[in-house]
């Protein structure tokens, strides 16, 4: 029903612009040709005034004619027009124009005045009135409110094409409203979920790391008083366990570092070199990757061992995604920012992966845990910058915006 709010406010606004509209003009036209009606009726009244035998002069309908402005003027006897205010009678009748039984009646001394006929849309105003004798002068008015009538049509059309305007602008501001408001909901409900998820990381790095200690403690004593006699065997998986614990105490770290409890130290950072320790840094573990990092040194504010970490958790992406990946640092100053951008040639991002990039525990891979990219957001965050996700062309590129050093 909510997305369907616009197009019916649209709907609504259109149906009453259009209704008001056509009958505005209806009350125009019925105002025009009540006047039509009015200027026919006051010939009647000036032909009662007149003479009978003056009518049957076509100099004395010309002149009714024109300070009337009527279309017509015309005597009428029988079926044949006497005289008339254009000076081409004698003639039969014109029976599209005249009605008839109207001038038979008016023959027989009954006035009659209606609209009898259009032409071109124009209403013509048509007036019987009884001249002694049996005779009838006709009257025809409709012509001089022509310019008024088109007047009437052009605001019509103009209403209605304001009223389409003005329901298309409620229709696109109505959308832009809803779609603001969705949008608003679905942040409120992430920055809901994001804080119920810090204060569980919170939680549960607190609750797991005590018992961390403790199993490390213990192995490693039991490990120095069992000596030799541990065997091959026994000091292979004592340090297995052992590997496994410091895992648990990094995906412990990471989750206090989501949780923004552990402070942060910043300072003036060398970006590139930060960039170069990193890189260096997965190197060890993945030979065949390749990073390039210009030979610049932009100075950017940064806790050191936090920058590192968020640049390492890129490369090694990087890495993983493809072992012998070249990835480009490029450095440049964006607006007051400083941005960062780490592209690699690898095999990308789906359109499925990207919606999911920065969410926690939301990993593409099997030995990950997904704090990685969500973790790292969140430090260049308290940093005072952003970590985005830039499409490219080919390989995955993200892009890192952080403050210039004072």
């Amino acid at each position: 029903m909510r997305r369907l709010l616009p197009l019916l406010l649209a709907l609504s606004s259109l149906a009453f612009g259009f209704g008001a509209a056509a009958w505005l003009s209806s009350e125009a036209r019925a105002a025009v040709e009540q006047l039509l009606l009015e200027q026919v009726r006051g010939a009647g009244a000036v032909v009662q005034a007149l003479q009978p035998d003056s009518l049957a002069d076509g100099r004395a309908l010309s002149r009714l004619r024109a300070s009337g402005d009527f279309d017509e003027v015309s005597l009428v006897e029988g079926q044949q027009v006497l005289a008339d205010g254009a000076g081409a009678a004698p003639h039969g009748i014109d029976l599209l124009r005249f009605d008839a039984l109207k001038l038979a009646g008016a023959q027989s001394g009954t006035a009659a005045v209606s609209l009898d006929y259009e032409v071109g849309g124009l209403p013509f105003a048509v007036g019987y009135f009884p001249v002694p004798g049996n005779r009838a002068l006709v009257v025809e008015a409709g012509s001089r409110f022509a310019e008024p009538a088109r007047r009437v049509e052009r605001a019509r059309l103009t209403a209605f094409a304001s009223s389409f305007v003005a329901a298309l602008a409620l229709f696109l501001m109505a959308l832009a409203w809803s779609r603001l408001e969705t949008r608003w909901r679905a942040a409120a409900a992430q920055a809901a979920f994001a804080q119920a998820l810090q204060r569980f990381a919170a939680m549960a790095a607190h609750e797991i790391r005590n018992p961390l200690a403790t199993i490390r403690g213990l192995l490693e004593l039991y490990r120095e008083r069992r000596g030799e006699a541990l065997g091959d065997d026994g000091v292979r998986v004592v340090k297995e366990v052992l590997t496994e614990v410091e895992r648990l105490r990094g995906v412990t770290g990471d989750l206090l570092d989501l949780s923004s409890e552990r402070p942060l130290n910043t300072s003036a950072q060398p970006l590139e070199e930060v960039a170069r320790e990193a890189a260096l840094s997965v190197q060890a573990s993945f030979p065949s990757l390749v990073v390039r990092v210009a030979e610049t040194r932009t100075l950017v504010e940064a806790d050191p061992l936090r920058l590192r970490q968020v640049l390492t958790n890129l490369l090694r992406n990087a890495a993983q995604a493809r072992a012998d990946a070249t990835v480009q640092l490029e450095v440049k100053r964006s607006g007051a920012m400083i941005s960062a951008r780490v592209h690699d040639d690898g095999p990308g991002i789906s359109a499925a992966q990207q919606a999911q990039l920065f969410q926690p525990f939301a990993s593409q891979k099997n030995e990950g845990h997904g704090l990685g990219l969500a973790l790292s957001q969140r430090l260049v965050e308290r940093m005072g910058g952003t970590l985005t996700h830039v499409p490219a062309a080919r390989g995955a590129c993200f892009e890192l915006r952080l403050p210039p050093a004072n």
